[in-house]
């Protein structure tokens, strides 16, 4: 008995849904109608003619759209002014010609070393056995520090080398 009173209850729901849904239908229906009533006049057939007439057609139709019409003139019947815009002013250079920056390819020999080979043994500091010198241990000359004298004198006599060292005491000694 439950099972036919549960079904009886879904056919119901089911029956109230179709008809809410119906009215709800037929109200669109009538609103659309009211918004956009039904035009009267007849809806052109379509054409017959090939696409070169059809075509043909639209082009006659858009040179006399085109065509132009009397001067527009102002109330007083003067006819009215012609702007123009002025034209666009660019900064770039359109007069200079463009140069590569390319190096021209100079034909040389493949088997000419391009310069003399150096012996490992004229290099710098090829002699010194790394590892045996201690820099802690080592004595200052005497000399070196009237060379570096000379040296700080003679920097401070230039003035790029001054502005250099101003520029390095900024950065090694920040205040902030």
């Amino acid at each position: 008995m439950e099972k036919l009173q549960t079904l009886v209850w879904l056919l119901i729901g089911l029956g109230v849904f179709i008809w809410r849904m119906v009215q709800k239908a037929r109200a669109t229906t009538q609103q659309e109608q009211r918004e956009r009533p039904r035009t009267t006049g007849k809806v052109p057939p379509l054409p017959s003619g090939s696409f070169d007439e059809l075509l043909k057609q639209m082009q006659a139709q858009n040179r006399s759209a085109a065509s132009p019409t009397a001067a527009p003139v102002t109330p007083a019947g003067r006819p009215l002014p012609r702007e123009t815009t002025p034209p666009a002013r660019s900064l770039e250079r359109t007069e200079t010609a463009a140069r590569s920056l390319e190096q021209p390819i100079t034909a040389r020999s493949l088997e000419v070393p391009r310069r003399e080979a150096r012996l490992a043994s004229s290099l710098p500091r090829t002699n010194t056995q790394h590892g045996q010198e201690d820099y802690w241990s080592r004595q200052p000359r005497p000399t070196q520090a009237r060379e570096t004298r000379r040296t700080v004198t003679d920097m401070l006599q230039n003035p790029a080398d001054v502005r250099a060292a101003f520029v390095l005491g900024e950065i090694l000694q920040r205040r902030f």
